[in-house]
């Protein structure tokens, strides 16, 4: 990291839905800062609010109680008709599905979100140019996207977030429906944009892969965040699925053959329990 300026600072962020003893908490009580260049991991189980967190930071969600203040502007209290424009210059996204137009090439794709700044239109041309060049698109900038393969799509998709040029990169499951090397290769480019240019990016994903590349991985359970290089539990990795698992607050755990095992659902404790040999337990 360039600097430790505070880019992105969320206080007691939380997300209810329903109401009286139907209602659930999606996100409860959350705050945490992002400096600039920043490369930060938002981990957890399936259902834990990873993608409601992002999209209240994004600014595509309202909160229901709290504040969230993006280099210097507070998204919580802006007014619903300035969110669009505060996303424009401040916010790319990537999303797992790619969500390109159809019809549209690959140089469009990319400068599509340079039409909500029409007065830089200009330097979004050039800067179009030097992304497809910079994230191997060169050959392929006419073509349109049913004819890339899902890492092609994946890097359209990164240059788009990228055009505007916006100090926050928000991406959900950026590797999700891509190749082992082809998420590598994605991944890899989150990096070097961290580190190149000091943009700060926030990762929710369930690739393991990821930790080490990352300055802090913010681990979220029911609603709640934690930075794991801080707190004092004990992370370990599901035998079945290989996501990360606290040994010391999930209800599912075995032993088996001497070793104590830690399971991050029920699915995996009871797949396991059938079959403890097929996850390489017994050469433990």
């Amino acid at each position: 990291m360039m600097n430790n300026q505070t880019l992105l600072k969320a206080t007691n962020l939380t997300k209810s839905f329903g109401r009286g003893h139907t209602e659930v908490h999606a996100v409860n009580d959350v705050s945490l800062e992002i400096e600039q260049g920043e490369l930060i991991l938002i981990m957890g189980p399936s259902g834990s609010g990873k993608t409601t967190l992002l999209s209240m930071l994004g600014g595509l969600l309202r909160s229901t109680s709290g504040q969230i203040v993006i280099d210097d502007t507070n998204i919580s209290t802006a007014n619903e008709s300035l969110l669009p424009d505060i996303r424009a210059h401040k916010i790319g996204f990537i999303f797992q599905a790619f969500n390109l137009l159809d019809a549209l090439s690959v140089r469009e794709n990319i400068l599509f979100p340079a039409q909500l700044i029409p007065d830089k239109i200009k330097q979004a041309n050039q800067r179009a140019d030097q992304l497809i060049e910079r994230l191997g698109l060169g050959k392929r900038r006419n073509a349109l996207p049913a004819t890339l393969s899902g890492g092609e799509k994946q890097r359209v998709a990164i240059a788009r977030a990228l055009i505007n040029q916006p100090p926050l990169i928000l991406a959900d499951e950026p590797t999700g429906n891509l190749d082992s090397q082809s998420g590598q290769d994605v991944m890899m480019v989150l990096h070097d944009i961290a580190r190149d240019e000091n943009r700060s990016v926030i990762l929710v994903t369930h690739d393991p892969r990821v930790e080490d590349i990352a300055d802090r991985i913010l681990w979220l359970e029911d609603g709640v965040i934690r930075d794991r290089k801080e707190d004092k539990h004990s992370w370990v990795q599901c035998p079945v699925c290989h996501m990360q698992v606290d040994e010391w607050t999930t209800p599912f755990t075995s032993a088996y053959q001497s070793k104590r095992y830690a399971f991050c659902s029920k699915r995996c404790f009871e797949r396991f329990q059938a079959s403890p040999h097929s996850y390489g337990a017994e050469h433990d």
